[in-house]
């Protein structure tokens, strides 16, 4: 099968992550896209003071707007714990040889890509999908190029630059910062999410030490 993996903290899922994997599903004809919830947040490069919600929590989120073809996944909890992105695309052609995964990185992304492990490992021998994650499709094919240093785009990394995509520059982030506030988050997330987050009280408490 060709599998499309979106990997993050999805601390929480919101409507972008369900637009990315949807959208690959179609326009790439994917047979499945595989939510990879990290167990470890920005283990590329950690943010100071920050800390995450419990992995259960997020995979709980993570099943509300996980319906075949699009899966979550706990492959990392499972075999990679530190969630470096190199060791998870290593394993899972370990584990899944039959298969053909390709992963999928946001257009925000590309400033900060090689920043990641072993990013030139990444870029030269794994099948990359580059997601704009907003309405400026302008030489986006000229970032990936100096994000990845390349000088042509070889065949296994896939620009999606259609016009007709739906983008989002809504962040987990974002909607923290609007719960802590007391603003509403309705149409930023799935209903079944945003019912759990006030269930559990998640994001109240900024995420500082």
């Amino acid at each position: 099968m060709r599998i499309a993996i979106l990997g993050g903290a999805f601390d929480p899922p919101h409507i972008g992550h369900y637009l990315v994997a949807r959208q690959t599903l179609e326009k790439l004809h994917m047979d499945e896209v595989w939510f990879m919830v990290c167990y470890q947040y920005f283990p590329e490069f950690p943010i100071k003071n920050f800390r995450i919600s419990s992995y259960t929590y997020r995979y709980k989120m993570v099943e509300y707007i996980s319906t075949p073809p699009l899966i979550v996944s706990n492959f990392e909890s499972n075999f990679n714990k530190s969630s470096k992105t190199i060791n998870t695309l290593l394993l899972l052609k370990e584990h899944y040889p039959q298969h053909m995964f390709y992963w999928i990185i946001g257009s925000d992304q590309l400033e900060t890509f090689r920043l990641w492990n072993k990013w030139s490992d990444i870029v030269q021998n794994h099948n990359l999908i580059i997601f704009p994650r907003d309405t400026n499709f302008v030489n986006l094919e000229n970032r990936v190029k100096r994000a990845f240093q390349l000088n042509i785009i070889p065949s296994h990394i896939i620009i999606l630059e259609e016009t007709e995509l739906i983008v989002s520059n809504i962040s987990s982030s974002l909607i923290r910062k609007r719960i802590r506030t007391g603003l509403p988050i309705k149409g930023m997330v799935d209903e079944k999410v945003e019912r759990y987050i006030r269930k559990n009280k998640l994001y109240k408490i900024p995420n500082v030490k």
